[in-house]
């Protein structure tokens, strides 16, 4: 009967608890783990007694208003103000490559001038032709009589009221509208030989406010190096 009895037992009770003697408690392995506890131990700096502590004098420093935009009458009616940009770039590429300058020169066609009033750039038939500065479209035409596809473009350099034309461009190529505000080296159409001339080139003129031509090439050369 003994045995019977512990055979019983046996299979009944877990075998944990047949074959622990221990009268020590011990944690469930089924218990839910406690949570970490983490203790901080503040932070201290030592400053030593020979430190001296000094202000940070502040800086003087001068604020300058912005120049007010140039305001100029737009040819389709009403104001157009005009901010004044930095960026200055040559109207192609390949700009070394030039036929006529400015000033005096010989005709080289019937009805061609003997002065001229800009200046020839040769970078190929369809070269992109691009804004020098940043401004507003005043003149996008294909029918600007000797100057044939034209367009022209009024900035604000240092405060000063400059007009730039792009002249003899391709036709169908013209890529700004009037009053379009244009930034520096953007395109404003194609090289090509429309109007009064004797081969694909893009004709150059700059003029102030009193209408006046003068050398492009120079001004350009001057700003951009």
């Amino acid at each position: 009967m003994s045995f019977v009895a512990a055979m019983m037992l046996a299979t009944s009770v877990p075998a944990l608890a047949v074959t622990a003697t221990d009268g020590t408690e011990t944690a469930s392995v089924y218990a839910p783990v406690a949570e970490d506890t983490v203790s901080y131990e503040p932070q201290a700096l030592e400053v030593s007694e020979e430190a001296e502590i000094s202000t940070l004098a502040a800086e003087a420093y001068d604020v300058e208003a912005a120049p007010p935009p140039i305001v100029v009458e737009a040819p389709s009616g009403g104001s157009v103000s005009i901010a004044e940009g930095d960026a200055i770039v040559w109207p192609v590429v390949s700009w070394e490559k030039r036929a006529s300058g400015f000033g005096p020169r010989s005709a080289p066609c019937g009805g061609c001038s003997t002065f001229h009033d800009g200046i020839d750039f040769n970078p190929g038939d369809g070269t992109p032709v691009m804004s020098i500065a940043d401004g507003v479209v005043v003149l996008a035409t294909e029918n600007g009589g000797g100057l044939g596809v034209n367009v022209e473009v009024q900035h604000n350099i240092g405060g000063e009221l400059i007009t730039s034309s792009y002249a003899h461009m391709q036709y169908g190529s013209i890529a700004v509208s009037v009053g379009e505000r244009v930034t520096a080296g953007q395109q404003l159409g194609l090289v090509g030989t429309t109007g009064q001339s004797t081969g694909p080139h893009l004709h150059l003129e700059m003029f102030g406010g009193d209408g006046v031509r003068f050398d492009g090439f120079a001004w350009l050369s001057e700003r951009i190096g």
